[in-house]
């Protein structure tokens, strides 16, 4: 299913922070050119859920712990995957990349809409709310592929599930070695597909987190109300990103 990072970017390491020729597929605007600045502009966007990882540190609450300080830990410390916070009815995520922040998504309860943000809004000890903050670990191409998905406009949007066939969308989006994301959104739950230089890094969605092949998303798509989304573009290392310590 999923190369290693190593297998995945022998070549890129190789380069320098240059992507390899094969990674220039058309951006996500149509342009064909790659992402430029920092993260994309606040705003609502689909529902992105994350997918599982290895859990560091146990259960932490923000009744001892301070968030914001827990962030810029991970940020020094050159953390990639994510510091995921729930409480007050929202969840808030941040995915790093090796210590930079390369998506800021939030959600309400059931997730189905998002927002994409500027700052995160973490508790410290003092905070009358109490939430629960989780920190996850992703393969460092797991996190590139969030970010994008987080971050890049739809190169399609919104296609319908009865005129799709999802096998050979992604049959396509590897021919053309794509990088990014595939989202199926149903009325019961949201599938993901993560895709680097056109294979399948792995596939989750909501309802099971862990990642797995392609075909955990299928039944999503053949949903009599599924719509399907896709979020590639050009793959730029390193990616655009913000330090930790300026989201909170």
């Amino acid at each position: 299913m999923a190369k290693s990072e190593s297998e995945q970017v022998a070549v890129e390491e190789s380069a320098g922070n240059a992507a390899p020729p094969d990674e220039a597929v058309v951006a996500g605007n149509g342009s064909g050119a790659a992402p430029t600045g920092g993260l994309g502009a606040a705003g609502s966007i689909r529902g992105v859920p994350m997918p599982a990882g290895a859990v560091n540190f146990g259960e932490l609450t923000s009744a001892f712990v301070d968030g914001p300080r827990l962030l810029r830990y991970l940020g020094d410390r050159r953390h990639t995957g994510a510091l995921v916070d729930a409480g007050g009815g929202t969840t808030q995520v941040a995915v790093l990349h090796e210590g930079n922040v390369v998506a800021l998504v939030g959600a309400s309860a059931g997730g189905t809409a998002a927002r994409r943000l500027d700052k995160l809004s973490l508790p410290g000890p003092q905070a009358g709310d109490e939430h629960e903050l989780t920190v996850l670990t992703y393969r460092p191409e797991v996190a590139l592929a969030l970010g994008q998905l987080v971050n890049l406009p739809e190169r399609f949007e919104r296609m319908h599930g009865s005129f799709v066939d999802l096998p050979a969308l992604l049959a396509f989006l590897r021919r053309e070695k794509a990088n990014g994301a595939v989202r199926v959104s149903s009325g019961s739950d949201t599938g993901i597909v993560l895709i680097r230089g056109g294979e399948v890094l792995g596939a989750y969605t909501r309802q099971r987190p862990e990642l797995e092949d392609a075909e955990v998303v299928y039944p999503l798509a053949r949903d009599a109300n599924a719509e399907i989304d896709v979020h590639v573009g050009a793959l730029t290392l390193p990616p655009p990103s913000v330090s930790a310590s300026s989201v909170v």
